[in-house]
């Protein structure tokens, strides 16, 4: 979740043939350096296909087709394991939209501090869809946004201008998902939709003013953060991906952790439940989750799997 962004929506099963992995090894041996690095990955010594897929959320037409190894672990696989399970999303939606609202009687004017209060009040209508700049709308548009926590606000203030070149419909989760119904291959879920939705929804208020303060220190540079980040997935280069989340980890160590290293050490055991049913399978996550020295990756290693990037 969260890469870059940390939280678009989707747009939104299955009979599983057992593959050997033994042929498949040989021929991407074979090929390996014709194909560009990516970040793909393969579980070389599991007994069937499996694919670690390092997904960035957002993407535009002009990225496809998507390079070579995104579409070998596509067409490998039968069974498909997202963060959370996307034919779930009308639910993930609902409940998402409850999370990110303050119980009856509560609103963010008690929840943050004055300064910022006194910053939402005079540009809050900025942050409203279709919201036109007179009084009245400016009044409409704070009164209607103050059920909503800081971190909500910090996402509608980040994600556009992250996404302004991009779109989540087009993001590799959404391909792969729209590949699985279209052929009738498994999807699953890492995580439970409460448990997805607790990732953000759980936050404690000082951590989401946090969260909402930085957004507003540093408005004009999501785009260019994103484009970094844009350009390490392309090469597959999960240090620069790593590098480039070095603000959070800096700033906010444990909010950081929440988002990525708590919920690697989570996944594990249910990747490696995944591993063991034998079935060609490919977990999608975003792409952070498997950068770092805490990283799904580093954390199969050590449990004895072997991994190879394509």
């Amino acid at each position: 979740m969260f890469f870059p962004v940390r939280r678009p929506p989707f747009g939104f099963i299955a009979l599983v043939v057992v593959l050997t992995l033994i042929p498949l090894v040989t021929d991407a041996g074979t090929h390996a350096k014709k194909l560009p690095k990516c970040c793909v990955w393969r579980v070389t010594n599991a007994t069937a296909p499996f694919y670690l897929v390092g997904s960035i959320h957002a993407l535009g037409k002009k990225d496809y087709p998507l390079p070579k190894p995104y579409e070998i672990a596509l067409k490998d696989s039968n069974r498909f394991v997202f963060e959370f399970d996307p034919t779930r999303h009308t639910e993930f939606e609902k409940k998402f939209e409850a999370a990110a609202k303050y119980p009856r009687g509560q609103d963010i004017r008690s929840k943050v501090s004055p300064e910022l209060l006194a910053w939402l009040c005079k540009n809050m209508f900025t942050m409203v869809p279709n919201g036109r700049a007179g009084s009245r709308d400016r009044l409409g548009g704070f009164d209607s946004q103050l059920c909503y926590k800081p971190w909500w606000i910090a996402q509608h203030l980040a994600a556009p201008a992250s996404y302004s070149k991009t779109s989540a419909s087009h993001g590799l989760d959404n391909y792969f998902v729209d590949h699985a119904m279209r052929t009738g291959k498994g999807i699953g879920g890492l995580e439970s939709v409460d448990e997805h939705i607790a990732v953000m929804g759980g936050l404690s208020d000082r951590d989401g003013e946090f969260m909402l303060q930085d957004a507003l220190t540093q408005p004009d540079s999501a785009e260019e953060e994103f484009t970094k980040m844009y350009k390490a997935w392309r090469k597959g280069d999960t240090n620069a991906l790593w590098a480039g989340d070095a603000h959070l980890r800096t700033k906010a160590p444990k909010i950081a952790a929440r988002f990525v290293d708590d919920r690697n050490v989570k996944w594990v055991p249910r990747i490696e439940a995944e591993l063991k049913t034998g079935k060609p399978t490919a977990i999608i996550a975003g792409a952070l989750h498997f950068s770092g020295p805490h990283s799904v990756i580093a954390l199969l290693q050590q449990r004895g799997y072997v991994i190879e990037q394509l």
